[in-house]
């Protein structure tokens, strides 16, 4: 499938937009109507609960992620509307129009981080490159490297003297990218970090995935960031055996004299807890696993399949390399049904099912299954279900609460302190 019919048919979460009108028998049908904010800014101040359509004008999709984007890159939801306001209602990443306005943000930004930079401005040229690259990821287009919104991010952290450590995994013949974090150590201790491997949803390139690291990293953990296959840097495809790839990261941390290789978790964002829970489980490595609103086993059966928005089972069927515009539902359901966590853990080790799994999403989930923390635990794994009853998919609004509920669950889980 070339890069021109994917991105015409392709939703990718918080970039990419489903412009393609497609029959009502084919995998991804009509867009649902819901209660939409008139603006990003009034979207960004009551989040999903109170606006289930996301914006008005806009695709669905633009209700996950752009919020805390924007505000890591340190720019106004407001200032964002003023960008987007001359945009076609839903245009797309292919159209002269949607690179061109991204592009002049982008550039202005890098102007203006350039200048900072020359006149040793280091935190100002920072701030800027952090502005550049969202508007740089805007841009992006499915399955290429974000070429342009690494750079920028990366030099945004390396002229604060912090540069972003790029480590290069190979799984089988394909190669992963990931970026190493931790602090320094504090007054010559010699106590080593906790591990904690940071996997992004769908679509979710590193860059985004930064908050998190920060925040962890805070609470004392290393962190090592990677993308889901398919996406940023991840040449692997996503199905279930690319679970192997926590397999080539934990090989990598236990060649790390300078982390304690008895306290490492997994923790997965949206799609990313699928692989997140899945290698996390057949790596005896990973004691402890977080799932953020990521599918596991429900989510992949049937019923759940049949009634999933049809925004987004359009780029579910375009990483299954089949054709949105032409593949029956029943099609994708049933290639689909084979990534269950039942399915590819038929008989699960008493290891696994006593390995800690939490649970973290919002009760207004309308991506995944609600019943995914019950199917897991009628399957009998060791889960802890966090839910929070006034937002939606991985809990955005309440991302600072459960970021600390999933700390301290963490630290108890590896015996750790801080």
């Amino acid at each position: 499938m070339t890069d021109k019919l994917i991105s015409n048919l392709l939703t990718l979460l918080g970039a990419v937009l489903l412009a393609a009108v497609v029959p009502r028998e084919s995998a991804a049908q009509g867009i649902p109507s819901a209660r939409a904010a008139d603006s990003m800014a009034e979207f960004c101040r009551k989040g999903q609960a109170e606006y289930p359509g996301g914006i008005a004008r806009m695709h669905p999709s633009f209700k996950f992620n752009i919020c805390w984007w924007l505000e890591d890159a340190g720019i106004e939801p407001s200032t964002f509307d003023d960008v987007v306001g001359t945009l076609p209602q839903h245009a797309g990443p292919l159209e002269p129009t949607w690179q061109a306005t991204f592009s002049k943000a982008a550039q202005m930004h890098l102007e203006q981080a350039r200048a900072a930079e020359e006149r040793g401005d280091n935190a100002s040229a920072s701030a800027a490159y952090k502005k550049a690259a969202f508007y740089l990821r805007m841009n992006r287009l499915p399955k290429q490297i974000p070429a342009a919104d690494l750079q920028a991010t990366e030099r945004a952290y390396a002229v604060l003297g912090k540069p972003l450590q790029r480590i290069t995994f190979k799984s089988g013949e394909k190669e992963f990218v990931g970026y190493f974090r931790a602090l320094p150590r504090q007054g010559g201790s010699n106590e080593k970090p906790p591990v904690l491997v940071i996997l992004g949803g769908l679509d979710n390139l590193k860059t985004e995935m930064i908050r998190h690291s920060d925040y962890f990293m805070g609470r004392g953990f290393a962190t090592l960031i990677v993308e889901n296959p398919d996406t940023g840097e991840n040449q692997l495809g996503f199905r279930p055996e690319s679970s192997a790839m926590l397999d080539t990261i934990a090989d990598y941390i236990k060649t790390r004299s300078d982390l304690d290789t008895s306290r490492v978790a997994v923790y997965g964002w949206s799609m990313g807890g699928y692989l997140g829970t899945l290698g996390g489980l057949r790596n005896d490595l990973y004691r402890a696993i977080v799932n953020i609103g990521g599918p596991s086993d429900a989510s992949f059966g049937q019923v759940h399949c049949e009634k999933a928005p049809a925004w987004i089972v359009a780029p579910y069927t375009v990483f299954a390399n089949m054709n949105p515009r032409t593949t029956p539902r029943q099609t994708m359901c049933e290639y689909y049904e084979a990534f269950q966590l039942s399915r590819q853990l038929k008989m699960p080790t008493a290891a696994q099912l006593r390995k800690p799994i939490l649970m973290v999403n919002g009760a207004r989930e309308d991506l995944v299954s609600r019943d995914e923390p019950t199917a897991l635990a009628a399957l009998g794994f060791n889960v802890t279900q966090l839910v929070f009853g006034d937002d939606g998919h991985t809990a955005e609004s309440n991302m600072r609460e459960h970021f600390e509920f999933t700390a301290n669950w963490l630290m108890r889980r590896l015996k750790t302190g801080n």
